[in-house]
């Protein structure tokens, strides 16, 4: 599995790695200044104590060089073992002949000797000139290892590398506390947006920790956050009004204002659905036009007030007396029409009619008036007798001016001697 990409990881892993890694970077780099100036530092120093011991050797020594006795010189020179640094030590003559010499006996003594004075990699070499009374006899050569100068700031690399492990520990428990403080009020308002996201309530608000980018950010989230609350309420208003605007308007389109019930309008389009649906699955459905009878007289004897009420009684015995799935609609004056659906037989279809006449029959009590009426019922079925709405209506209209023809307050059913009957619309 690849590692994660830097630029996808957690914010405050980024900015727990970033401090870590500039506080390394720091630490060696002063790590590295200090262990350069204590090199320096020691390296001259040293250079400065056998710069001293050769001046005191080629002091002590000047007589035996001005009488080349090399057995004192090498004498003085022993007085070198006690000085663990120095490896090697020599009286020169004047010519550069070498009069006496002295080979330390540690393990820093091995090697080749230096050539060349001054200060190498590995060691330190100085020459001393010695004058006597003004005359130039012949120098004193010292060379100092600086093996023990390396361990000694390898000792303090590794005190320093341990000292540098514990602050590296320390600064990435402390990072990652400090970045957790930094990322927290970033990491609260991701998780509310993906809240606000999953919910879509623009009521919920964000932490304002303090007075910092992230305290402004929050605040500038949560004014955002109310003008979205306040636009979306204001959209869902405007989509509520809408809404109950659509619904007057498909009252107003499809439902009769004073009964109720649905109107022409969507007589005729739900007797168009419901022939069709004969015509496609092999059902059967019926119409049934209802005429009321003497309705004229009422409402021209007691008023166009009292023929509304009338109405809206008789839609309600229709509605109580037909099925929960049979449509009923006004479909205008004190005409009134009936779909059944579902596989209507003409047995079931009479019923319903007979029922609906038995219901109308019943007198109706309004303002402390009794008012009988009655109805007249046509009957066509399809695809018994028509298998296009046009010719059902007009079968089924033809059978309820039958009925009005055979004494009202009666129902008929549909039947083809009618196309040559005797009574006419």
């Amino acid at each position: 599995m690849s590692p994660m990409p830097f630029r996808d990881r957690p914010l405050r892993d980024k900015l727990t790695h970033t401090g870590f890694l500039l506080t390394a970077a720091v630490m060696v780099i002063l790590l590295m200044a200090l262990l350069a100036y204590q090199l320096i530092v020691q390296r001259n120093a040293l250079a400065e104590g056998v710069r001293a011991h050769a001046m005191v050797i080629g002091s002590n020594g000047a007589a035996a060089i001005m009488f080349h006795d090399a057995l004192e010189a090498h004498e003085t020179l022993a007085s070198l073992k006690h000085i663990p640094d120095i490896t090697w030590a020599a009286f020169l003559l004047p010519d550069g002949k070498e009069l006496a010499s002295y080979q330390g006996d540690t393990k820093d003594a091995d090697g080749d000797r230096a050539v060349t004075e001054g200060i190498g990699w590995s060691y330190l070499l100085i020459r001393q000139p010695i004058v006597l009374h003004g005359q130039y006899i012949g120098s004193v050569a010292v060379q100092a290892s600086l093996a023990s100068l390396y361990r000694g700031l390898a000792l303090q690399s590794a005190f320093g590398g341990l000292a540098a492990a514990v602050a590296l520990s320390l600064s990435l428990i402390l990072s990652r506390r400090i970045a957790s403080s930094i990322v927290r009020p970033l990491l609260d308002l991701v998780h509310l947006t993906e809240q606000v996201r999953a919910k879509r309530d623009f009521s919920l608000r964000a932490t304002e920790y303090g007075t910092d980018e992230a305290g402004r950010l929050a605040r500038s989230f949560n004014d955002m956050m109310a003008q979205l609350e306040w636009h979306d309420a204001r959209i869902s208003a405007e989509l509520q009004q809408r809404r109950l605007a659509e619904q007057q308007l498909n009252q107003l389109a499809y439902h009769d204002p004073i009964t109720g019930l649905h109107n022409r309008h969507y007589f005729k389009e739900k007797l168009e659905t419901a022939v069709a649906e004969v015509l496609r699955y092999g059902t059967s459905c019926a119409v049934l036009f209802i005429d009321l009878d003497d309705f004229k007289i009422v409402n021209d004897t007691l008023g166009h007030e009292t023929g509304d009420r009338l109405l809206i009684l008789v839609a309600e015995r229709l509605r109580h007396t037909l099925r929960s799935n049979d449509v009923v609609c006004r479909i205008g004056g004190d005409e009134f029409a009936v779909i059944l659906e579902s596989r209507v037989s003409v047995t079931q279809a009479t019923k319903v009619a007979a029922n609906i006449v038995g219901a109308l029959s019943a007198p109706f009590d309004i303002e402390d008036q009794r008012i009988n009426i009655g109805a007249s019922l046509g009957i066509s079925l399809c695809p018994d007798h028509a298998s296009d709405t046009v010719s059902l209506l007009r079968n089924a209209d033809m059978a309820m001016y039958r009925a009005k023809g055979c004494g009202k307050n009666n129902f008929h059913l549909y039947a083809s001697e009618m196309e040559s009957g005797s009574v006419s619309q």
